[in-house]
């Protein structure tokens, strides 16, 4: 795995973006990440959609290589930690946070995430919470489009289309960021893009295994 990283200043403090689709805290030694969309593979196997398990074992491969990479000491996920109930693919995940017994798991409950707290300790999730705040920074799943608050937020898989020089068009999952606002991409690799959200001042910072590119606000693709 090919880790790309951008910093930028938000809220007076300095964050790192990855092009693995989650950005890291240094000051709190924190990984923040939303949509892993976990189990959805095994629900839509129940549901006659063959999809093999290897697409939640890829994303669970890829936080861990960034666990390892940036020393985390606790991870924020912002929502949307599990796709439906519990199935094979919840259970990977329990046996995933057993093996970070170091780690502080923390989630921010989204519109998926519908299990009980004793549910989530039980599967390893430390604390959880409806809206949380770190420092100046707001986390919450589904952030209001106009808030007083520096607030960093999931929800809506953000991406952008690109017309390449040979009028070919690549869409590319991108994080969002406004003077308020960091939207975050969506972790798991099995989620579509919303290609239409682009809040006003807001920039984009697109991105690929190989690098991440920044699409200022004014630009028109």
């Amino acid at each position: 795995m090919n880790i790309i990283t951008q910093d930028i200043s938000f809220s007076n403090t300095l964050l790192t973006l990855t092009n693995q689709r989650a950005l890291f805290w240094e000051k709190h030694q924190a990984l923040i990440l939303s949509d892993l969309h976990l189990g959805k593979a095994a629900h839509f196997r129940k549901n006659g959609i063959a999809l093999p398990t290897q697409v939640t074992l890829q994303d669970l491969q890829r936080l861990a290589s960034l666990i390892l990479h940036f020393a985390v000491k606790q991870v924020i996920i912002v929502g949307d930690l599990l796709h439906a109930g519990a199935n094979t693919e919840v259970n990977l995940l329990q046996q995933f946070i057993a093996r970070f017994p170091h780690i502080r798991f923390m989630l921010i409950r989204g519109n998926h995430d519908r299990f009980t707290d004793e549910q989530w300790k039980k599967m390893g999730i430390h604390e959880t919470y409806q809206d949380w705040h770190l420092d100046n920074i707001h986390f919450r799943h589904q952030a209001s489009p106009i808030t007083p608050l520096h607030t960093i937020s999931g929800h809506v898989h953000p991406g952008i289309s690109v017309r390449m020089p040979t009028k070919k068009t690549i869409t590319f999952p991108c994080f969002v960021i406004s003077a308020q606002q960091i939207i975050l991409p969506a972790y798991s690799l099995f989620t579509g893009l919303d290609t239409k959200l682009m809040p006003a001042g807001a920039i984009r910072y697109a991105f690929h295994e190989q690098g991440i590119f920044h699409i200022p606000a004014s630009t028109n693709l």
